[in-house]
């Protein structure tokens, strides 16, 4: 069930290593759940990483590989449910429709059943939030579940759900790409244009995607000139429109408090600030900020460098500079 194979993949050594490592460890006690939730920032590569690794892994799950699409930020569609998640892999394990019980809690322990003693590497992709993906997880000591999120899901992690978070490539990594994708003659070439490119994408795969895809369609177009073009957009998405829908997709989620203090860091300056700093900006208690400030962080929509401080991905700020301004206010009011 799994998505092709991916034709372009490049680093994330360490994280398909912590993978291999997991898969080969954990509990083996009858009902304990190995499961592994990779969380990052829209556009990161979760997907890519985890369908990569899966393939990777087909032998050590002779059983079979179950794969769900959860829909949680795809604009064009509605989330998926747990009862119809738990269909669709039911009827991939040969459980006709007639066979199938009503209800979540039957179907999950219609779908842990099937899947006792067998070897199966479950991933569910792009989740909403612990209550979707509960139900879908496999019991079997012998079995993996893998899960995608741009949310943090703290319900899974506390019941033993081992998180890993991706942060955006190196710069080596996000060089290396480009390469796959244009040529490393084409990069070393103009070395000076692919190291603007990879850092005015700030190494966000989407984005390096999206530039690639671009420069592979006008191959007379020096990378200068792609260069150029980012460089004219600097500040704002135009150039990246599958990021900025990529982004707004998990701006659209927030409580409209949330929201409102995300387009507030647009405001010059803006960097690296703390928790009090954020209250102070939005006339706020430390009290109120908090659940803010972690409902921006859960959905990677901020980063909380240390304790205590936020920072914004460059990308980030983008848009949230592009939302202030729509929403009327200037950036230094």
């Amino acid at each position: 069930q799994l998505p092709p194979g991916l034709p372009v993949f490049a680093g994330r050594k360490a994280e398909l290593d912590w993978l291999t490592q997991v898969a080969g460890t954990g509990s083996q006690a009858a009902g304990a759940t190995r499961a592994v939730l990779i969380r990052g920032m829209p556009g990161v590569g979760k997907s890519t990483l985890s369908v990569h690794w899966a393939h990777q892994m087909v032998d050590r799950f002779p059983d079979g590989q179950l794969y769900v699409a959860l829909g949680g930020f795809e604009p064009t569609r509605p989330v998926v449910e747990p009862a119809d998640a738990l269909r669709g892999m039911l009827a991939a394990l040969g459980v006709s429709a007639p066979h199938m019980p009503h209800g979540v809690a039957a179907l999950s322990g219609l779908y842990r059943r099937m899947l006792a003693g067998r070897r199966v590497l479950v991933l569910l992709d792009d989740a909403v939030d612990a209550e979707q993906v509960r139900p879908l997880l496999p019991a079997a000591p012998g079995c993996l579940a893998l899960v995608t999120s741009r949310n943090a899901l703290p319900g899974l992690t506390a019941s033993g759900v081992r998180p890993l978070r991706l942060e955006p490539p190196s710069v080596e990594d996000a060089r290396e790409t480009l390469a796959l994708r244009l040529g490393n003659d084409r990069l070393d070439a103009e070395p000076r244009a692919a190291a603007e490119i990879v850092a005015r994408c700030g190494r966000l795969p989407l984005a390096l995607a999206v530039v690639a895809a671009r420069a592979v369609s006008r191959r007379d177009f020096p990378l200068a000139a792609v260069a150029a073009e980012l460089g004219a957009a600097q500040g704002t998405l135009d150039a990246l429109p599958a990021v900025r829908a990529a982004f707004l997709s998990s701006y659209g989620i927030l409580s409209p408090e949330s929201a409102q203090l995300f387009r507030l860091l647009a405001r010059p300056g803006v960097d690296d600030i703390s928790a009090a700093a954020v209250a102070t900006l939005a006339r706020l208690s430390a009290r109120e900020t908090g659940p803010l400030l972690g409902e921006l962080a859960e959905g990677h929509l901020l980063t909380e460098a240390a304790p205590g401080r936020y920072a914004l991905h460059d990308l980030l700020r983008a848009l949230a500079v592009e939302l202030a301004e729509e929403d009327g206010r200037p950036d230094d009011s």
